[in-house]
């Protein structure tokens, strides 16, 4: 009843806030040990498995973790999806962020179509099978260039168990803290359950 409540509460009051969080937890879409991976379409949720790759589709990941791309569409002109990573160069590694930290149009990212993992070193942030989050840009169908976060299990070595868990996106272009999905509604979510429990103990 109290995850209940609380989702109700999170998405009722997303409404009255100036940008609205898109947030797609629990997806755990399996990385598949295969050079085409899978691609996923980050404002929709929907994934594909073949070497087409996905119409739409924003981000790449591939070899069960050990890799990721961001030319999930393969007919796009340019890439919707830049990772945050640990230099300006479309190769370098992904940073994994902590919770609580920003991603705005300060994150370091790259320009283009570019790829991290093999057969470059492994991200050498992230720990093999445990998760981790990664900081992105993602320009919308509206154009807009919006911020987000996701929490992944990479793996190395092409070893199954590579996982997309969950992420979110902040649509107006404002900067996003991640792992909350809405930082200041999950508050007001938080201290009205905390008012409902009082009542209920007087």
């Amino acid at each position: 009843m109290t995850r209940a409540l609380t989702a109700f509460l999170i998405v009722g009051m997303t409404a009255m806030a100036p940008g609205a969080i898109l947030w797609f937890p629990r997806q755990d879409i399996q990385i598949p040990t295969t050079f085409e991976g899978v691609s996923v379409d980050l404002e929709t949720g929907n994934s594909s498995i073949t070497a087409a790759g996905l119409p739409g589709g924003d981000v790449n990941f591939l070899l069960g973790g050990g890799a990721v791309t961001n030319d999930a569409d393969q007919t796009a002109a340019v890439p919707s999806w830049q990772p945050v990573r640990t230099g300006a160069s479309n190769v370098d590694p992904l940073r994994q962020l902590g919770i609580g930290d920003t991603v705005d149009s300060a994150s370091t990212v790259a320009t283009g179509f570019g790829a991290s993992g093999d057969p470059n070193p492994h991200f050498p942030e992230f720990t093999p099978d445990t998760p981790g989050y990664v900081g992105f840009s993602l320009v919308l169908e509206d154009n807009t260039t919006a911020y987000g976060w996701m929490r992944v299990t990479l793996q190395e070595n092409n070893q199954s168990g590579g996982l997309i868990h969950e992420w979110a996106i902040e649509d107006s272009g404002g900067a996003i803290t991640v792992g909350v999905p809405e930082p200041s509604t999950s508050l007001l979510a938080i201290l009205a359950l905390g008012g409902i429990f009082l009542r209920r103990r007087r």
